[in-house]
């Protein structure tokens, strides 16, 4: 499945793949310099036949896509983390509407710079 930009990050979502004993989907957030693809099979070993939502982070650093900017290594630019986690949660929430998953089954799973997003905000989505 190619990745899609349409609903403001590109991202690939993989639907649900029966028999699933829990609808779950996945929420795949990649460290940085990865890409939508890199954690794709973490998530189909982690929870075989979960739904998988594998987003690409917008910010680039030296080329390499990022989450959240940051100022030296370790060094966070809280502003745009709280921006980035708003953003991050209404793509969420439109996501959740076009491809029909609930985000109160939503779980969240990521490696270095992705493991610090948390896109509980404002919006309805919880991290479970």
């Amino acid at each position: 499945m190619p990745p899609t930009n349409d609903l403001g990050f590109v991202h690939k979502f993989i639907p649900a793949q029966p028999p699933v004993s829990h609808p779950v989907t996945l929420l795949l957030l990649h460290g940085t310099g990865g890409d939508e693809n890199d954690l794709l099979p973490l998530g189909n070993e982690l929870w075989p036949g979960a739904a998988l939502l594998s987003v690409r982070g917008k910010v680039l650093e030296n080329g390499m896509p990022r989450f959240f900017r940051r100022f030296a290594e370790g060094v966070f630019d809280v502003e745009d983390l709280k921006f980035r986690t708003e953003e991050l949660a209404r793509f969420i929430e439109s996501a959740s509407k076009r491809y029909d998953f609930s985000t109160e089954k939503l779980l969240a799973v990521g490696y270095s710079n992705g493991a610090n997003m948390r896109p509980v905000s404002s919006c309805s989505t919880r991290i479970i």
